[in-house]
């Protein structure tokens, strides 16, 4: 009997490292979900607002350590960079995942995209 159990085990060990985005001995990552953002209606624009994009990543490598700041709010502080009295408005989020043999280093980026406001 214990022998058919003994490859489960084996299975479900890899299967847990395969699956897992964060390290299984060092994680310190920052991830969340939600990010609301001005309209055009919201803020007083100009035809010559710039565009500009603002990236945040988290990176994994061996399965064993994850770290970095993926939120939306530091991609969108990103975006804004070192410019004073400005507003990020009407902002698009994307997330793009880059995987290098099957997870062993993987980077996930949060990418803003949005016009800046001078007010």
């Amino acid at each position: 009997m214990k022998s058919i159990l003994r490859p489960y085990w084996i299975l479900m060990l890899i299967g847990t490292i395969t699956v897992s985005g964060c390290g299984l001995l060092y994680t310190d990552i920052r991830l969340p979900r939600a990010y609301r953002s001005a309209t055009p209606s919201d803020v007083r624009t100009t035809p010559n607002d710039t565009l500009v994009t603002g990236e945040a990543c988290n990176r994994s490598a061996l399965f064993l350590v994850a770290w970095g700041d993926a939120s939306y709010a530091t991609a969108a502080a990103n975006a804004a960079g070192s410019k004073v009295n400005t507003t990020l408005y009407d902002v698009k989020a994307d997330v793009r995942a880059t995987s290098i043999l099957l997870g062993l280093y993987s980077k996930i980026c949060t990418v803003v995209t949005g016009k800046l406001s001078q007010q």
